[in-house]
């Protein structure tokens, strides 16, 4: 299922975090097709016409705020040397191609658990995809925004290999706080794993044609008040 109620999986919930990573070196897409997301509800005045105005660092607040019970998302997303693809049963599907970054507002449902899929293809043979997605949570008591989730395989002009996307993996798992980038957020990543179909040589440095991530959000009900890097949200030793 899509979207699971936090009540149905605390047991699932404890075992994943001890499990958040895993490397899968074969396509996700061997073990069934995955669904293509529905048409988003792209919320917030950023967005109009089915397009949304990247935020930038002049305009944090949300002038049309989520309505209660929801928390808003921003998607980035970019893909140089080819296409990127986000799908979500629940909060739709989003694409972009090419390095221009691209970005989308969305409102998720408080307490509840939404999956994610990640899909990016080279676009020209044997140079690899450089698929980058950040998702960032809008807190409205500041207004803030914190930083969740950071995928990208690759840089500049030199495409995903087996060495980045390991590379990537371990940072995560270094770097990550409370199951986000961010420890002042509320929303966390659990199920984080990544596939790849491979690509010529991918074994001794070549480039792959395709990179792909899995991961869920769970977006708890409270509502963060502190500001990013706020020494309150740090786990005491």
């Amino acid at each position: 299922m899509a979207i699971r109620p936090r009540y149905l999986l605390l047991l699932t919930l404890a075992a994943l975090a001890c499990t958040t990573w895993k490397t899968d070196l074969r396509r996700q897409q061997a073990q069934g097709v995955q669904e293509r997301g529905p048409v988003p509800n792209l919320a917030g005045a950023r967005c109009a016409g089915g397009h949304c105005r990247c935020r930038t660092s002049r305009d944090p607040a949300e002038t049309a705020p989520p309505p209660p019970g929801k928390k808003r998302i921003e998607i980035r997303m970019s893909a140089n040397n080819g296409q990127v693809t986000l799908d979500s049963p629940s909060a739709g599907h989003f694409e972009q191609s090419g390095p221009e970054e691209a970005c989308f507002y969305v409102d998720l449902e408080l307490s509840l658990i939404h999956d994610f899929h990640m899909d990016s293809q080279e676009a020209e043979h044997r140079r690899g995809v450089v698929p980058h997605v950040h998702i960032a949570e809008y807190g409205p008591a500041g207004p803030y925004w914190y930083d969740i989730l950071d995928i990208e395989c690759g840089a500049g002009d030199r495409g995903c290999d087996l060495d980045h996307a390991r590379a990537w993996g371990e940072s995560w798992l270094s770097i990550r706080k409370r199951g986000r980038l961010e420890a002042c957020g509320s929303i966390s990543v659990t199920g984080l794993k990544w596939g790849t179909s491979g690509g010529e040589d991918a074994q001794d440095g070549g480039m792959l044609r395709d990179f792909e991530t899995t991961f869920s959000l769970e977006v708890r009900k409270f509502a963060p008040q502190f500001p990013p890097g706020a020494s309150e949200c740090l786990i005491k030793p």
